[in-house]
């Protein structure tokens, strides 16, 4: 019983935190096209991707206003690779994609090092502490290259623990976790339905909750601080149909909208301690965009010199031989 009231407190906590101004700043990487911004330590430095002039995906470090290719001799540079996380000892997650699987990856001082589910398919890695443990998602195809299933793991000084929301289809702690361990993600009752729920999760205790907007049919949990402020996105089935929708910052039981001005879409990733934020964005022609948002003050700048008008590639897809597509809908939205 004490471990439900304590992880209930993250929705009852009381805050003096001001929601009268949002500043935003677009991120953007002229070296490269549809910038993505998924995490934010409390340092300050951000982790996401960009898409080279291939239409390939590569993992990118934001720090002090400058834009660094993760690790590009190694395979982060080489395949696919997409930053979600990084702890304030610089410690990054995320996952990188092969012609055959993709694979969780974590870059401690330069070194790659690979994260594979035992059994799994694909291994994708959300989250991580700054204890060093990792949070992600695994999943199961059959032989004809069929979507079975995902559930959750943690993982801790090379050891694999599933983690499942109780009773769900698919289970994905993909908003990761914070210092005290909980971790936040998305669970559903059928994986081939347009529905998702949030939850929250301490020493095996869940909760799951709504974004409390009219017809919500989705609700993803993306990044949880120290404090317990969430932020996530959120669809009804008619905007994850069209490729419209919302991010939200959740404190407590409070919930805000999170809409970049003039995007079709807007979806939240991470928040740090000071209450940054960080997410995507997407224009008319659904070109990706990072952003930056503050309470208050003046934004900061986060992009390079342009280089005018670019077509920006189509990101390539990696589908393992004989998969068949499309994707699983989490993995669609796990993408914006």
């Amino acid at each position: 019983m004490r471990k439900l009231v304590l992880l209930a407190a993250v929705f009852l906590v009381s805050t003096t935190f001001t929601y009268a101004q949002l500043t935003f700043t677009s991120i953007d990487y002229s070296k490269g096209f549809g910038t993505r911004v998924r995490g934010i330590n409390n340092h300050g430095q951000m982790v996401g991707s960009y898409v080279d002039k291939n239409g390939n995906s590569h993992a990118l470090l934001i720090r002090n206003g400058k834009f660094i290719p993760l690790a590009p001799k190694t395979i982060l540079g080489t395949e696919w690779s997409d930053a979600y996380k990084i702890n304030d000892r610089g410690e990054v997650v995320g996952e990188v994609c092969d012609d055959v699987a993709c694979h969780g990856f974590l870059l401690h001082q330069g070194v790659v090092t690979t994260l594979d589910f035992p059994g799994a398919s694909d291994t994708y890695a959300f989250g991580i502490n700054n204890s060093g443990t990792i949070v992600g998602t695994w999943d199961v195809y059959d032989a004809d290259g069929n979507f079975l299933y995902e559930q959750g793991f943690t993982w801790k000084d090379g050891n694999f623990t599933e983690l499942t929301y109780p009773g769900s289809a698919d289970s994905f702690p993909i908003g990761g976790n914070n210092v005290f361990g909980i971790v936040v993600g998305g669970w559903d009752s059928d994986p081939n339905a347009i529905s998702e729920h949030g939850y929250a999760s301490w020493m095996g205790q869940f909760i799951s909750f709504d974004a409390p907007f009219q017809d919500v049919a989705l609700t993803q949990a993306d990044g949880i601080n120290d404090l317990g402020f969430i932020v996530g996105q959120e669809f009804t089935v008619y905007e994850y149909e069209n490729n419209v929708g919302h991010g939200f910052l959740a404190i407590g039981t409070y919930f805000t909208p999170l809409d970049y001005p003039g995007a079709v879409m807007t979806t939240a990733w991470g928040i740090n301690s000071a209450g940054l934020m960080v997410g995507n964005w997407y224009d008319s022609n659904f070109g990706a965009h990072g952003w930056l948002a503050q309470l208050g003050g003046e934004g900061k700048q986060y992009s390079t010199p342009g280089q005018g008008s670019v077509k920006v590639p189509t990101v390539r897809a990696i589908p393992a031989p004989g998969r068949k597509l499309p994707v699983p809908a989490r993995m669609e939205r796990m993408s914006r």
